[in-house]
């Protein structure tokens, strides 16, 4: 078994904000929990489990807009959960399999975990199409499908596999733990005393 993961960082994104972020390992997955802000004012707050199998298991999600609850029903055939707002509760229900994947704008930790779970069978120079569950920060949600190809070891292109006009290409670098990085001002430090 690898050892286990448990770090927590700092690093800016491309939009200006501040990601302040966490990972822990467990015995039934990983957690991951973060927080941008942007101009002071937090645009994010995450929360993000993933199972053994590197499969997102439950997305909480906050920003200005609202709460998002999300999380695969027992026959992993659907998403479920609900956003609840100033305007009240809105339920969720969507496709869903094991291969899906969770995008959330801006921070780069959903997709990060996309593209890990497709390391143990895309090779580098490879890609694949992966529909994708997609909330931004108004908590809109999307169902798209993006091309994640493995351009070197932990580099990763992700392209609209539809084609939509002005949607740039985007790269996701990870290190060997799944750990986004490339991100400016990066530091990061043990989550536990040893």
């Amino acid at each position: 078994m690898s050892k286990l993961v448990r770090r927590a960082g700092v690093a800016s994104l491309a939009d200006g904000a501040l990601l302040v972020w966490s990972i822990a390992d467990g015995r039934r997955g990983r957690r991951w929990r973060a927080l941008a802000k942007r101009g002071g004012a937090v645009s994010h707050a995450l929360l993000l489990e993933v199972d053994v199998e590197g499969r997102p298991s439950r997305l909480e999600l906050t920003t200005p807009a609202g709460m998002l609850t999300l999380h695969p029903a027992d026959d992993r055939k659907t998403l479920h959960g609900n956003v609840v707002s100033a305007d009240g509760v809105r339920h969720l229900r969507l496709p869903w399999s094991d291969e899906h994947g969770l995008e959330v704008d801006g921070p780069p930790i959903t997709a990060g975990v996309t593209a890990r779970r497709l390391a143990r069978t895309v090779g580098v120079g490879e890609g694949r199409p992966v529909s994708v569950i997609s909330i931004d920060e108004d908590l809109a949600i999307s169902e798209l499908t993006k091309r994640y190809t493995r351009v070197a070891s932990g580099t990763w292109r992700i392209d609209s596999a539809s084609g939509v006009a002005g949607v740039e290409p985007r790269t996701l670098e990870l290190d060997d733990r799944g750990i986004p990085i490339g991100l400016r001002d990066r530091r990061e430090w043990p989550l536990e005393l040893d």
